[in-house]
């Protein structure tokens, strides 16, 4: 059997070997175990070549064995710290959401265009190794800069996070179709920003909720530290209804 790599980021992260497929991973964390009890999940698959002196993969080809009758290791911990720091960038391989009842999606990287980035305000839900809500001037590549900036006094190594949609009127009120919690605080936030007083971010949450987070994802989740970034387009609505319904169906329930 195979030996996989699978990085756990959602409200913490682990590496993890598996003999299970991503589609079977994704549903056993999601379902088959009494130990998440955290619903939704994200993970990357990491590349099984994997070189690293941070992480004791020797464990991986000793002890990620089948079971005696037969039955595939469902997961190895590796390590549950820190874990994302230490896998550099282009070892990420597609990312795969699952939901609360075992549905999985997988989506590819691609390389991220500079071409794309506007200036409008954004509204950011960061996933790992920090899980605040963040309001930002800051376009998905400059956000993955200046949030891993060493020179920042506050600043992470790597970061993931998603890009919320902000749908707005002419008065800059959010659509009341968005599930966000405290709608008026998000819009006071982003006023804060557009008043032009210097500031790029605005902490909205330190603690978001993430029930029916799929359903206000925009463009799509990005990794990205001072070396660059990779971007993992979510689906249109149309897509998602015709190509992955019953993962959608699914992801709507929360």
């Amino acid at each position: 059997m195979k030996n996989h790599l699978y990085l756990t980021c959602s409200h913490s992260e682990a590496l993890i070997a598996s003999q299970l497929e991503p589609e079977d991973f994704g549903t056993y964390m999601a379902v088959g175990t009494q130990k998440l009890t955290l619903g939704q999940l994200t993970f990357f698959e990491i590349n099984a070549d994997l070189k690293s002196d941070y992480f004791d993969l020797a464990r991986v080809r000793r002890d990620c064995v089948p079971h005696p009758d037969g039955r595939p290791k469902a997961s190895l911990y590796i390590s549950i710290y820190r874990a994302m720091e230490h896998v550099s960038l282009p070892d990420y391989g597609t990312l795969y959401l699952v939901t609360r009842q075992g549905r999985v999606l997988g989506i590819a990287p691609q390389e991220y265009s500079m071409a794309n980035e506007t200036s409008e305000a954004h509204l950011y839900q960061e996933l790992c190794p920090v899980c605040p809500l963040i309001v930002s001037s800051a376009p998905p590549g400059a956000f993955c800069r200046f949030i891993t900036d060493p020179q920042n006094a506050v600043h992470v190594p790597r970061i993931f996070f998603a890009d919320l949609r902000l749908d707005r009127d002419e008065a800059g009120r959010l659509a009341g179709t968005l599930p966000y919690t405290h709608p008026k605080h998000i819009e006071l936030c982003i006023q804060e920003l557009e008043a032009g007083k210097g500031k790029k971010t605005k902490t909205v949450d330190r603690e978001h909720s993430m029930n029916l987070f799929y359903r206000t994802v925009r463009r799509g989740f990005y990794l990205g530290d001072q070396t660059g970034a990779k971007f993992y387009p979510f689906p249109s609505p149309d897509e998602l209804d015709d190509q992955h319904h019953a993962w959608w169906k699914s992801a709507s329930m929360g």
